[in-house]
């Protein structure tokens, strides 16, 4: 019991003080796109709407702490002209320390081509905004705090550290381009995304010392196949690097129609290389609103920590249009 608390206690600053790790990240990466690229904005690629509200909540690392870390978020885009307008929160817990990272930004996108009267959609993008981290030291156990008479840490020793700061806001600024070829006579849509987030490197010490957040390189690609008028499929490829962390996911995700409607099944299957295995599965209602929920099964060391407990993740849609009630009275 001892090791596991001092290897959850270890995991938990490796993750939050290690400013050579990258972001947070999301399995249903396509669900929340103004995280993915800001060129994204009002960027429906082809989806009949008028603004959307996007919302995400993931929970993970149940069972290496007492309390999970969470992700939660919500974001509101809708184009306007050949810009499109919007602006996200995204929020991110860690465990009983409450590591807390606040990120707040405005995103605007231009369209370089009109996707009315061309096949090529080429939009360029721009966020600024800020991230406000924080934590509680109070919560935190340090290995001064063991005690020998019982074998465990114990929070009624002093721990001997002090803290001279535990909040700080930064400015921060992303930039993306995205391309997508989308003939509605093709059976298939190619598209390929590149962006970089924290231009601005802004500094995330609680320390005088000066620790920039390093820049998020992010490649995203994939192409839509109509396999038939109930069937499509989307093979895709998401890479990040930030510093010396990477991220590699490969799969598939598609949509069935259900016999007689408008409404479709979702699923999907992807592959963290040498992390986990994500299943997604879902539903689409009247080709406007979707749910979706995907789990993360371990396939890495850390399996031998977390066990068969993986990340769950929750993923709402919603696609409004003007002049029209957001939900239909069957909805």
């Amino acid at each position: 019991m001892k090791i596991k608390l001092i290897i959850s206690i270890l995991f938990i600053f490796e993750l939050s003080f290690n400013l050579k790790a990258q972001d947070f990240h999301l399995t249903q990466y396509d669900a929340f796109p103004l995280y993915l690229n800001p060129a994204l904005t009002g960027n429906y690629l082809g989806d009949d709407a008028d603004y959307k509200i996007n919302a995400v909540y993931r929970s993970q690392w149940r069972s290496m702490v007492k309390k999970p870390f969470t992700t939660y978020g919500i974001s509101y885009d809708q184009p306007y002209k050949k810009f499109g307008l919007g602006a996200y929160i995204l929020n991110n817990r860690a465990g009983v320390a409450k590591f807390n990272t606040l990120n707040f930004q405005l995103s605007g996108s231009y369209f370089i081509t009109d996707p009315k009267k061309s096949p090529h959609i080429l939009n360029v993008g721009l966020q600024m905004g800020l991230f406000y981290k924080s934590f509680n030291p109070n919560n935190i156990l340090f290995e001064s705090q063991y005690d020998n008479s019982t074998g465990s840490l114990n929070p009624d020793i002093s721990s001997g550290e002090n803290f001279e700061r535990t909040s700080l806001v930064k400015f921060d600024a992303n930039i993306g381009i995205f391309y997508k070829y989308k003939d509605d006579t093709k059976k298939y849509a190619p598209y390929l995304g590149f962006s970089v987030f924290h231009l601005s490197k802004p500094s995330e010490s609680f320390s005088p010392e000066k620790n920039k957040v390093p820049m998020r390189f992010v490649v995203d690609a994939g192409c839509d196949f109509k396999i038939d008028d109930k069937l499509k499929l989307t093979p895709s490829v998401l890479y990040m690097n930030q510093a010396k962390a990477s991220d590699l996911i490969i799969g598939v995700k598609g949509s069935y129609r259900i016999k007689d409607t408008k409404s479709d099944v979702l699923f999907g299957l992807n592959y963290r290389v040498k992390d986990a295995l994500m299943l997604v599965v879902g539903i689409k209602q009247n080709e406007q609103h979707s749910f979706r929920i995907s789990y993360d099964i371990n396939t890495s060391y850390l399996h031998n920590y977390s066990g068969s407990r993986g990340a769950i993740e929750f993923t709402l849609i919603l696609s409004g249009k003007k002049n029209k009630p957001l939900f239909s009275p069957k909805f």
